[in-house]
């Protein structure tokens, strides 16, 4: 008969969501195969995510695709996945820490070669202006999440190797975390000094605090949001202050994913430019990884990709459809 594949994703009110739902049902409809996507109605119901899991279950489907909001939450229908040989493959934050064999494989974004590509790019507009001391500025909302802090690592590592490539040293200061977990080599007056800010709560007003700082430094020529919340601090830092853009005395901005008022700084050209993840590719890796799991193939985790966008190419088919906030 036909496969079945149960989807459980974190969320269906995010507009993230409903484009990994699009690269799903469109890979479901060429392989052939049946699909239903649910979610939870908020990111933080986790009793929902199970009972959505219980229902998937009693579907008896093929194969089940699981971004959990809590691993502790579904242990025991992750063991019932095994016990019964349905294969589980995770998506976007997948099944951290899943009982052994359950979860075959995870489909998402590398974070940290997507803080690379970020620091490439700002590399780019800044090299010509490294000149002396210079500072960049990275605004992280957190020291603990996984995927912030692999964004800002990322971005770190990726700008210091290239500023040492062209005969510069460079050094990482501020949050600790950071500073510990970054392989750039910790270099006494080094000509490039990357900041890393990181508040004491996730809270707007204190992120937005954070830019100002990076920006009131008369050497700061770039700085780095590594999510929406942080990106959107930057753009909120920067209102009365407006040192962003791209002219020749402006400080170079770099955000992280989208939503409507960093679509409009990328547009605008307050940003150079931003990372966006690519929903709708994760939703088709997932399907074809759950096809080759359910056809018993060997399936290993999977890079969906990110891509930086410009206000010159913000509005190609294949980033704008990954793009929320329209």
């Amino acid at each position: 008969g036909s496969m079945s594949f149960e989807i459980v994703s974190k969320g269906l009110q995010h507009e993230y969501w409903q484009a990994v739902k699009q690269g799903v049902e469109s890979k479901a409809a060429e392989l052939g195969v049946k699909v239903n996507f649910v979610g939870p109605d908020s990111e933080s119901n986790i009793d929902q995510q199970v009972t959505q899991l219980e229902n998937a279950l009693n579907a008896k489907p093929t194969a089940i695709g699981l971004a959990a909001l809590s691993t502790d939450a579904v242990k025991d229908q992750l063991q019932t996945c095994l016990d019964n040989n349905i294969p589980v493959i995770g998506f976007d934050s997948g099944v951290p820490d899943a009982p052994e064999g359950s979860v075959l494989a995870n489909c998402s974004t590398n974070n940290y070669n997507a803080g690379a590509v970020a620091a490439e790019e700002v590399y780019k507009a800044v090299k010509d202006r490294i000149d002396g001391t210079v500072r960049i500025g990275i605004v992280a909302q957190d020291a603990t999440s996984e995927s912030v802090v692999n964004r800002g690592l990322g971005f770190i590592d990726k700008f210091a190797e290239l500023a040492v490539a062209d005969g510069h040293t460079a050094t990482v200061v501020g949050n600790e975390k950071y500073v510990s977990d970054s392989k750039c080599e910790k270099t006494d007056g080094a000509d490039v000094e990357i900041e890393v800010l990181v508040p004491a709560s996730v809270d707007s007003a204190l992120s937005a605090t954070d830019c100002q700082t990076l920006l009131n430094k008369a050497d700061t020529i770039a700085v780095y949001g590594s999510n929406q919340h942080s990106a959107e601090g930057m753009i909120t830092g920067n209102e009365n202050l407006n040192k962003f853009g791209t002219g020749e005395d402006q400080v170079i901005a770099a955000g992280f994913d989208s939503g409507a008022a960093i679509k409009a700084a990328v547009a605008d050209g307050t940003f150079l430019g931003a990372i966006t993840q690519a929903p709708v590719q994760m939703g088709e890796k997932l399907v074809e990884s759950l096809y080759a799991a359910a056809n018993g193939e060997t399936v290993e985790d999977i890079d969906t990709g990110c891509q930086w966008y410009t206000a010159e190419n913000i509005e190609d088919p294949a980033i704008w459809d990954n793009l929320y906030g329209k």
